[in-house]
């Protein structure tokens, strides 16, 4: 019996590293906002394009140098769907990062990197007590410097866990330019179909301007097809933490990846 047991906890220490290490490439690279600790592999890459308030659209591409280095590009804007003046965004956004340690059965992967790609509209201008304020910032901010860490298990199929700290360093303007904290999990339901939720506890928008002091929590369901075609039905500030400017928003992602 005690060998039996023995080799049971083996067999399944085995299976759930084993699974750690086949995810580590296929582990999402962002939940709805914030990254997780996944990379492209070498010789992928991701075109991406997501749909958001007030007939945004925000397209990018992102590519694997290597199985721990990917670089990506992302543009986009207001009005591009519907009428209006089309409003684009006042710079590419620019996304590098680093897988500095794998997977393992005992410990999480650890990403590092950078992302001034924020989320939703682009804010040029906020009224504060009869004055106008410049702030130049997107409704969520830009992740800026960020380390990540995940991990994941094998219960009932995958179950993640993600947490990290950033550093926005292009969107200063409003003066509120502290750390900001996120944590997250996604679970998958089947082998296309998976949960991701998030909190972002955006200690970095928390003066009034924009930002409610209520946090960031934004949900999701994505669906997987053949680990190259990707929808994501996402839900952003659930809890209106943006006020006026942007609210509880449902948005729409589409990506696909593929190798040279």
């Amino acid at each position: 019996m005690k060998r039996f047991i023995i080799y049971s906890c083996l067999a399944l220490a085995m299976g759930i590293q084993s699974f750690a290490q086949e995810n580590v490439a296929q582990q999402k690279r962002s939940l709805v906002n914030v990254p997780t600790a996944g990379v492209l592999q070498k010789g992928q890459y991701d075109v991406g394009m997501r749909l958001f308030d007030n007939g945004g659209v925000l397209t990018s591409i992102g590519v694997g140098i290597t199985d721990r280095f990917m670089f990506g590009i992302a543009f986009g804007g207001e009005n591009i769907i519907g009428s209006g003046k089309v409003k684009f965004n006042p710079l590419p956004g620019v996304e590098a990062r680093y897988r500095m340690i794998d997977e393992s059965t005992p410990g999480p992967a650890v990403t590092v990197g950078f992302d001034n790609q924020g989320f939703g509209p682009f804010i040029k201008k906020v009224g504060v007590d009869s004055t106008t304020q410049k702030v130049n910032r997107y409704t969520q901010k830009s992740r800026g410097l960020f380390v990540v860490a995940s991990k994941n298990y094998a219960f009932m199929g995958n179950l993640g866990f993600h947490g990290g700290i950033s550093w926005s360093v292009t969107e200063k303007k409003d003066k509120d330019d502290g750390p900001a904290f996120f944590i997250g999990m996604d679970k998958s339901l089947n082998d296309e179909l998976s949960f991701v939720g998030e909190y972002d506890l955006a200690l970095n928008d928390n003066k009034g301007l924009i930002g409610n002091k209520r946090g960031y929590l934004n949900m999701g369901v994505k669906f997987n097809f053949g680990n190259r075609v990707m929808i994501d039905f996402i839900m952003t500030d659930m809890l209106n933490n943006s006020r006026s400017f942007g609210k509880f928003s449902r948005e729409l992602r589409l990506s696909l990846v593929t190798t040279f």
